[in-house]
């Protein structure tokens, strides 16, 4: 009898990381109706040497939030891409509800190499990612982009490249992830080693961590939406 209340509840989870609470009327379903948008390019997206970056990425495809990744730049180390339980430069094929499409199972055979979920060589840019996310049929991708000083950057660099160990003040963390927990990986690891840039609650779903982002002031907000890139701002720092 415990064993089939365990296997309910664990089913009833399962169906709710795929469906429950990632629907959505509009993609992307949480920017508010007051921030200011203008298109932008594709060269806006690249790095600059003279600013160290955090960017959060959340997809979206059709009417459903399906994946995020976290990417920092930093001007003494370079890029570092984290594509918790992605397919990006993968060797291996989708699992979960893209097995059920095989356009889905697009792989990267060169270029980046991946290493517990993390791409330490050859790493992508923004507008790299994207061209892939377009390729797997993504139809909505929002960027924040947070400025941020070189130490935050190099310090997150690092935990992201070699991962913590039990003696770490923050306690042991480990990039490798569960598929369908890219979110909840996404935002756990915001609310405990990036407290100083944003500060989010651990959730599930990557529209929810979307939520929380917007209200911590980004410096702005990219967004793709089939085939157009633009960015926001709240209006009240909009200038003429």
């Amino acid at each position: 009898m415990l064993k089939k209340n365990i296997i309910f509840v664990l089913f009833v989870f399962g169906i709710s990381l795929q469906a429950g609470c990632c629907y959505h009327r509009s993609n992307p379903p949480m920017l508010p109706n007051a921030w200011y948008g203008k298109e932008c390019n594709a060269k806006s997206l690249e790095d600059s040497p003279e600013q160290a970056k955090l960017h959060v990425m959340v997809m979206y495809r059709g009417v459903s939030c399906v994946h995020t990744t976290l990417r920092v730049y930093s001007r003494t180390k370079g890029p570092v891409f984290w594509d918790p339980a992605g397919g990006f430069a993968a060797d291996h094929h989708y699992a979960g509800q893209a097995r059920r499409h095989r356009r889905y199972d697009a792989l990267v055979k060169e270029g980046p190499v991946r290493e517990n979920d993390v791409l330490v060589e050859k790493v992508p840019d923004l507008n790299q990612y994207l061209d892939w996310r377009k390729r797997i049929d993504t139809h909505a991708v929002e960027i924040f982009e947070f400025n941020i000083p070189d130490e935050q950057a190099e310090e997150i660099w690092t935990i992201l490249r070699y991962g913590t160990k039990r003696s770490h003040p923050k306690g042991r963390f480990s990039t490798n992830a569960m598929g369908g927990l890219c979110g909840f990986s996404v935002a756990k690891f915001l609310h405990r080693f990036a407290e100083d840039i944003v500060k989010v609650d651990t959730v599930w779903h990557p529209h929810n961590l979307a939520k929380q982002l917007y209200k911590e002031n980004p410096d702005r907000v990219i967004i793709y939406r089939d085939g157009h890139l633009s960015f926001y701002i709240p209006a009240e720092n909009h200038v003429e």
